[in-house]
């Protein structure tokens, strides 16, 4: 058969019940006379089918235009109502069979199309809508440029499929890749696929209205880095309800600005993606050539877009996913880091390392003095160069609090500082928040995050930072209450100590204390060396038990030894005065250990030692010969009967002995099922031969520590006397 020359006709009719009619006469009348009967008879029927839906269903003026270009016939059927979209019907197998109706008028619409055109197709305008079908001779006949791919086309009772130009992506979406990478792989595909110059994607983020671009390509020689902005900030803005966008020329619409324009693009076409009814993002396609797109183009780019949105929001949502479980780790090892240490500078310098780790670029802790006013207590950035410079800004121009993320400070305070310029650009252009630190209703300082130029500071890690904030405020409060209690308990023990440890002629004297844990409860251990008429008086004791109580009674025990003893009462006296004295407090008694002696020079040389031990463990005595020996026996303890009697024993000391007086926390030192007890204190001592009464103490805290390693649960007394 000869080539046929390309012909077109069009016509235009308005919505009325004779315009089924009156375009089916129009189509007749066209075919005839371009002599192609064989079209006809299912060029009228489809054209009828889809001018009866557009009538129907769109209600606007209907334009029919006919199309003959040597290898078949393309109808187009153009409606003024692109918002309501067509739904595009899968193949569907052709019945061949005589029996089917070919006069028909209405009632089948596309599903008909389908069954007999070699392609149809629907493309979305601005402001219109077209449905197109095209009529082959040959079924294999390639279909006319600006037919979109992936359309229908059936021929020959089998259906076949147009290439698709978006099959590159199937394997990408099919693969669940990470969303960047994802990302990465739709943009080059969408830019290829219509012949742009450029190709964006940018999605919508958990703030109202902002959006954030993720990945492009072409529009930077130097690499992408994302960014977020408003809506209208971002390129241009897609309209689901009216399909894809076409900006014809960047020049007019948005003359001189944006990255676009930066990268001499001059046209774009948008198309929302969109999941259950919500617009979770926007691809855009740009050209260095004005009005380069058009509404072939649009469809197709709407096509990707319907087809990546899904795949896309789900990548998205995995993504957030695991940001979320990220900063739940994150806060709950800053946590553990936070509660380790009861010391506030500690605690500051940590939650600065913490916060630029993670969250920013430098970070600054105050905390507040005892007047209210803010104390620079940790400053840390990722330049070390720069530390110095941003500590004297912010000595000078404290911050002042401040959620939402901005700029600290303007152009006239940092024109009044020597910062260097890379640093005065990055706090001039950089993004920072001032977060409270507050506990308990009080505000104890403030913790400030700061951002380089060029890093947006998302409203997710402005959150973070808001929950570390609150966690490092807890446990600032936590250190301020340990250092206020610490500094109380110390303070009280050293005044159930002596002050200084006095000097006894021709004795050596050594008093050791060690409390257990931190020093935050006052121990029940104390020791007393003082002097009275004729003598010197020693007692070493241990109160049942921690904290105020056991102090009151350390101080009841101290007070009443030294009034006794000065008053001149013997030893045995002065112990159950003692006992009534405790048991006088009632249920806030507390039992006593205690070992008092009164020492006196003999007149031939010597010393002797009067002594009671009640309940204590018993003094040891070394001998220059290595002997060890006890040099007392046991007698009751104080705080625990009403009616009770002491003895007092006397000891002969001579020049060369060592006289070693320790609380339970000596003798009861474990290592497992193993206690030290008296047998292992008396084989310690026994090596002491020859040493001061300091190097015995130090001998026997080594052994003890060797014995049990960081073992120091109770505390521990030692009164060492080495006679000259």
């Amino acid at each position: 058969m000869p080539s046929i020359a390309p012909k077109s006709a069009f016509r235009r009719f308005e919505p009325s019940p004779d315009t089924s009619a009156s375009a089916r006469t129009f189509v007749r009348d066209t075919l005839a006379e371009w002599d192609s009967a064989e079209f006809t008879d299912d060029a009228v029927l489809l054209a009828s089918e889809l001018v009866t839906n557009a009538v129907v269903h769109a209600r606007t003026p209907v334009e029919v235009i006919c199309r003959h270009d040597g290898v078949g016939v393309e109808i187009i059927v153009r409606d003024e109502l692109p918002h309501r979209p067509v739904p595009q019907v899968g193949p569907v197998e052709i019945d061949t069979s005589p029996s089917l109706d070919m006069e028909r008028n209405g009632g089948l619409g596309l599903a008909l199309t389908g069954m007999i055109a070699s392609s149809w197709g629907v493309t979305y305008g601005r402001d219109d809508k077209a449905v197109w079908f095209r009529l082959d001779r040959d079924p294999e006949a390639a279909p006319p440029a600006g037919v979109p791919g992936g359309a229908q086309r059936q021929g020959a009772g089998r259906t076949l499929r147009m290439p698709d130009p978006w099959s590159p992506l199937e394997e990408v979406l099919a693969a669940r890749l990470p969303l960047d990478e994802m990302l990465e792989r739709v943009v080059g595909v969408a830019r290829e696929v219509l012949g742009g110059d450029a190709a964006y994607i940018s999605l919508a983020t958990s703030e109202e209205s902002e959006w954030e671009v993720r990945t492009a390509v072409g529009l930077a020689d130097d690499g992408w880095t994302p960014f977020r902005g408003r809506t209208e900030e971002i390129f241009a803005s897609a309209a689901p309800e009216l399909g894809p966008v076409i900006n014809d020329d960047l020049d007019a619409a948005r003359p001189q600005t944006g990255r676009l324009r930066a990268a001499r693009m001059r046209s774009l076409v948008t198309a929302a993606l969109i999941v259950d009814g919500r617009t979770t993002g926007l691809i855009g396609v740009a050209s260095r050539r004005p009005r380069h797109f058009g509404s072939t183009a649009a469809g197709r780019l709407q096509q990707g877009a319907d087809r990546i949105a899904l795949p896309v929001e789900r990548a998205r949502l995995a993504e957030v996913e695991l940001a979320r479980r990220a900063s739940l780790s994150f806060l709950a090892e800053a946590s553990d880091l936070l509660t380790g240490t009861l010391d506030e500078e500690m605690t500051a310098a940590l939650a600065a390392q913490l916060a630029v780790s993670r969250l920013g670029s430098w970070c600054a802790v105050h905390t507040a003095d005892e007047a209210g006013s803010p104390r620079l207590a940790y400053l840390t950035h990722h330049d070390e160069t720069s530390v110095d410079g941003l500590h004297r800004l912010l000595e000078k121009f404290p911050p002042e609090p401040r959620r939402e993320p901005g700029r600290l400070w303007g152009e006239a305070e940092l024109l009044g500082t020597d910062l260097s310029e890379a640093l005065r650009t990055e706090i001039a252009h950089g993004l920072a928040v001032s977060l409270p630190l507050t506990s308990r209703g009080r505000q104890l300082g403030l913790m400030t995050l700061g951002r380089p130029p060029g890093d947006a500071f998302p409203r997710e890690t402005a959150d973070v930072a808001d929950d570390l904030a609150h966690r490092v405020a807890s446990a600032l409060d936590n250190a301020q209450l340990y250092s206020a209690q610490s500094a109380m308990s110390q303070a009280l023990q050293r005044s159930l100590l002596p002050s200084a440890v006095p000097e006894i002629p021709g004795v050596d004297l050594e008093l050791i204390y060690r409390p257990a844990g931190e020093g935050t409860v006052v121990g029940g251990d104390f020791y007393d060396v003082f002097g009275t008429e004729g003598h010197w008086c020693v007692a070493i004791g241990d109160v049942c038990g921690t904290g105020p109580e056991a102090a009151a009674v350390t101080g009841l025990a101290r007070h009443t030894l030294r009034a006794l003893a000065r008053e001149g009462y013997p030893p045995p006296q002065i112990l159950e005065r003692l006992n009534t004295s405790i048991l006088d407090e009632g249920t806030r008694a507390r039992f006593l250990t205690l070992l008092y002696g009164e020492l006196s020079a003999r007149p031939e040389g010597g010393w002797r030692l009067r002594l009671i031990s009640a309940g204590h463990p018993l003094p040891l005595v070394l001998r220059p010969t290595g002997e060890v020996f006890f040099g007392a026996e046991p007698q009751p303890l104080l705080g625990a009967f009403d009616d009770i009697s002491f003895q007092t024993e006397d000891l002969e000391l001579h020049p060369g002995d060592v006289l070693l007086a320790v609380t339970d926390g000596v003798t009861e030192r474990r290592t497992g099922s193993k206690m030290i007890g008296d047998d292992g204190l008396a084989e310690i001592l026994s090596d002491c031969v020859g040493l001061t009464a300091a190097a015995v103490g130090t001998r026997i805290e080594r052994a003890l520590e060797d014995f049990a390693p960081g073992a120091h649960n109770d505390d521990t007394a030692m009164l060492i006397l080495r006679f000259l």
